[in-house]
């Protein structure tokens, strides 16, 4: 019995070792220097911005932001890197944006429209 399990396991590692380090012994190329690689995946060229991610992005440094920042609540809670973020906390963003930006523009919609002498007063 001892024999048989010597003959049997014998071969199976010498097979093993053999598909091994048959993998492993050609050429090593580094993810980042497989040409192949790079031109199927993009991972080191620029991604373009298109039109309204760029729109996007100057509301946000030109609007958002800044009106965002004037409030003392909103800066204070903003320092807190580890804090978790809570829908809460969005809303009242919104409503900070809202109050500021509607100051700065015209009457709303809705007051024109009560104006009118069939709907309105």
């Amino acid at each position: 019995m001892k024999q048989a399990t010597i003959t049997i396991t014998t071969p199976l590692i010498i097979l093993s070792l053999f598909i091994c380090t048959g993998c492993s012994s050609g050429v090593v190329t580094t993810p980042s220097k497989n040409n192949a690689l790079n031109n199927i995946t993009n991972i080191n060229k620029e991604h373009k911005s298109y039109g309204m991610q760029k729109s996007l992005d100057s509301w946000l440094k030109e609007k958002w932001i800044p009106t965002i920042e004037k409030n003392a609540t909103i800066r204070q809670i903003n320092q807190d890197k580890q804090r978790d973020f809570t829908l809460q906390e969005y809303v009242d963003k919104v409503k900070v944006y809202l109050k500021e930006s509607n100051t700065t523009t015209q009457e709303p919609h809705w007051q024109k429209v009560n104006t009118l002498p069939v709907i309105g007063k």
